[in-house]
C-alpha cells in the first residue's frame, strides 16, 4: 500500500520523464520546419529533391516523432534559402518553459484527506506522471500515522520535518524526527509516519520516481 493507502501490486511502472524537453524540442523543431515550408509553397516531394534528405524523414521531424541530424538539418535549411539559426529559432524558449513549472501559494495542489482527517497530503506540483520527483506536504494529528507504504524497488525518499515531531518506522526500525530533521530512506522498505507529539505535524515528503 502507498502512502494514499492505494494499492501497488498491479499498478503500472512509472515511466521517468527525462525526455519530456527533449520530445517538445523535436515537436518545435518540425513545427519550425514546417512552417518555413509552407511558407515557401513547396511540397514535401520538392524539399526532398532539393536537399537530399528522405521524404520520410522530412516528415517525421515536421510531425516531430524524430530530431534528424545536424547534417539533415543544415541541408533543409540551405534548400529553404534559410539560415540554421532561422531553423532552431524557439526551440531554447520552448525547452525553458517546458522545464519549469511554477505553483504559486494562491494555487494550492490536489489535498488529499486520510482517516477522518487524522493526516492528509498536499501535493506540491502538478502532472506528477511527467516528473521525476514528487514533492508532497504531509500534515498530521497529533496521534495521527499516515498509511504503511511500500513502493517498488528503485524508488528512494527524502523527509524533512517542519513543524511538531514524527516518528518514522522503517522497516522493524523507529526514528525520532523532531523539526529540522531530515531521513533519507529506500521507499521499497515498508514504511509509515506518526505524530508522537501533542501538536501538529508537517513533513516535506519527496520521492523520485513518482509513485501514486
Amino acid at each position: 500500500m502507498d502512502a494514499m493507502g492505494v494499492s501497488l501490486a498491479r499498478q503500472p511502472r512509472m515511466r521517468r520523464v527525462g525526455r519530456q524537453p527533449a520530445e517538445q524540442a523535436a515537436k518545435t523543431l518540425g513545427a519550425r520546419l514546417r512552417a518555413l515550408r509552407k511558407s515557401q509553397k513547396i511540397t514535401l516531394v520538392e524539399l526532398a529533391k532539393a536537399s537530399g534528405v528522405d521524404i520520410a524523414t522530412i516528415s517525421r521531424i515536421e510531425t516531430g516523432k524524430m530530431t534528424g541530424t545536424l547534417e539533415s538539418h543544415i541541408k533543409l535549411a540551405t534548400a529553404l534559402g534559410a539560415k540554421i539559426t532561422e531553423v532552431y529559432s524557439g526551440i531554447e524558449e520552448a525547452r525553458v518553459k517546458d522545464a519549469v513549472t511554477l505553483q504559486p501559494a494562491t494555487k494550492r495542489a490536489d489535498v488529499y484527506v486520510h482517516d477522518a482527517g487524522k493526516f492528509s497530503m498536499a501535493m506540491l506540483t502538478t502532472d506528477i506522471l511527467k516528473k521525476q520527483l514528487m514533492p508532497v506536504l504531509i500534515t498530521i494529528e497529533p496521534g495521527g500515522s499516515t498509511h504503511k507504504e511500500e513502493a517498488r524497488v528503485g524508488t528512494e525518499k527524502f523527509l524533512y520535518v517542519l513543524e511538531g515531531q514524527v516518528e518514522a518506522k522503517i522497516g522493524e526500525a523507529t526514528h525520532l524526527l523532531k523539526k529540522g530533521s531530515s531521513l533519507y530512506l529506500d521507499a521499497s522498505i515498508p514504511h509509515n509516519l506518526h505524530n508522537s507529539g501533542h501538536s501538529l505535524a508537517k513533513c516535506l515528503s519527496v520521492t523520485t520516481p513518482p509513485v501514486l
